[in-house]
């Protein structure tokens, strides 16, 4: 576990120049998130233990089994390809 907590916490916490501080932030202010979310975040994956994985297989099966797509992106290419989807959802007006 300790090997696999290393590499997420490493991409979430990797280093950043000053331009992509400056991108974070921006998309940060825009989509509401706090820096008490991003520390919630941090800290869940600092204590993660095997048992918190294994408690996630059933739903992961079931989305797996389900054949379940989430798209975030361009309106227009989505609604291009909407009958990859059963439901399209605006998410931001």
């Amino acid at each position: 576990m300790k090997k696999y907590i290393i590499g997420t916490i490493s991409r979430v916490d990797a280093p950043l120049t000053p331009q992509m501080k400056g991108e974070r932030s921006e998309i940060n202010y825009f989509t509401g998130l706090t820096q008490e979310d991003i520390q919630k975040e941090r800290d869940e994956i600092l204590s993660a233990t095997a048992k918190d994985i294994k408690a996630l297989a059933r739903m992961a099966a079931d989305v797996l089994k389900n054949n379940y797509i989430c798209v975030l992106g361009n309106e227009t290419k989505i609604k291009e390809n909407k009958d990859l989807f059963n439901k399209l959802v605006q998410v931001f007006e």
